[in-house]
């Protein structure tokens, strides 16, 4: 079976074409040997988890990597602080099944049943100390539970163990990576009692993450090249590169999802050169079609009405903004991946956001009319 584009999940070598991000990975490489803890914060869909592979699958001869995800594990298990400490330790000896058999059965054997996290701590003690390897650990999704107090304690447990381990009283893992789409970096734990609102954050020890994950057009061109090569199809793949930048800004989901029209629907049954208009077809027909991200992009609209009216006022009025990352709404509208600071100004991200959000709203401001009684078109 050859290889396809993919839009949904993770994206792997063997089966995906995929844009070269080598790069990128030698520099998350660089802050993984120099023992930093830190945290992927990035949009849905902003390839995350395939980056977290790769990194993965770059790393793992070099040290234990465990790499576990907290998708799908319930919140009942954020709620009671015996349940979260056994179940992270089933993550990890699920995952040390498949990665290295004899840890994982050095794990088992530490493994009694914990009770909190402070004898969680203990038993992620003994097992690094006696690992052969350095031991990295990998968490994905996990803002999943970002709003527990119980995870806020647990990762206030990884702070405290890496400082212990700097002055040589602790062992503990190499590096931590925390990926998600909220800057767990933000979070704040109270440190005093219910009636003081001194707050302090649980993972001030992260260094900044400013490695630029969306796609240039040099990146872009690695992926259209492998899809040339196999299909023995000649393309003038830099303006095909330039074009989906110019729609995308790189976007990576919206990057393969364009790929993938054009390949499986424009050219279903017969592979052909892709023309710059295949490209436009593409974004016409993305533009209109249901998709997870749209999908989460309209839910957040819609769940927060001064964020709906603020990019309205961008978009549908034309009012320019100033870039400010202390203000919350620009903040928030920065993390779902909306808006960019051009030139000191609030500006949407994409092309395709803009015009999805456009049509949008000119469609919600044409029901309001409709109810006043106004006849549209006269």
């Amino acid at each position: 079976m050859g290889k396809r584009f993919n839009s949904t999940g993770v994206c792997v070598s063997q089966k995906h074409y995929m844009v070269d991000i080598s790069n990128k990975i030698e520099q998350i490489k660089k802050l993984i040997d120099n023992e930093f803890y830190f945290t992927i914060n990035r949009p849905r869909q902003y390839g995350k988890t395939t980056t977290l592979n790769e990194i993965n699958n770059k790393l793992k001869e070099l040290y234990l990597v465990i790499n576990i995800s907290f998708e799908g594990i319930g919140d009942i298990v954020f709620e009671d602080e015996k349940k979260f400490c056994n179940k992270f330790l089933k993550l990890i000896i699920k995952e040390l099944s498949f990665v290295d058999k004899e840890e994982k059965e050095r794990l088992e054997k530490l493994n009694l049943e914990i009770n909190d996290i402070e004898e969680l701590s203990e038993v992620i003690t003994r097992f690094v100390e006696g690992a052969e390897k350095d031991v990295v650990l990998i968490v994905d999704e996990v803002d999943k539970s970002s709003n527990n107090q119980l995870f806020l304690s647990f990762i206030g447990m990884l702070r405290n163990k890496y400082l212990s381990r700097e002055v040589g009283k602790d062992f503990t893992f190499k590096s931590v990576i925390l990926a998600g789409v909220h800057d767990v970096k933000s979070l704040k734990i109270k440190i005093r009692n219910e009636n003081e609102a001194k707050y302090n954050s649980p993972w001030n020890i992260a260094v900044d993450f400013n490695i630029d994950m969306s796609f240039s057009p040099k990146e872009i061109i690695t992926m259209l090249n492998e899809y040339a090569i196999e299909n023995s199809l000649l393309m003038d793949i830099d303006k095909l590169s330039e074009e989906l930048h110019f729609f995308t800004s790189g976007y990576p989901f919206l990057v393969s999802r364009l790929c993938q029209i054009v390949d499986e629907k424009i050219y279903e049954f017969d592979k052909e050169p892709w023309t710059i208009k295949d490209i436009h077809k593409a974004v016409k027909i993305i533009l209109e079609e249901k998709n997870t991200l749209f999908d989460s992009l309209i839910k957040n609209l819609e769940n927060n009405k001064e964020l709906y009216d603020y990019i309205e006022d961008i978009i549908v009025r034309g009012n320019v903004k100033s870039f400010n990352n202390d203000n919350p709404l620009i903040e928030l509208g920065y993390l779902y991946g909306y808006f960019e600071n051009k030139d000191g100004k609030v500006n949407i991200s994409n092309r395709i956001f803009s015009e999805r959000i456009y049509n949008y709203m000119i469609s919600k401001l044409e029901n309001d009319y409709n109810k006043t009684g106004i006849c549209l078109g006269q």
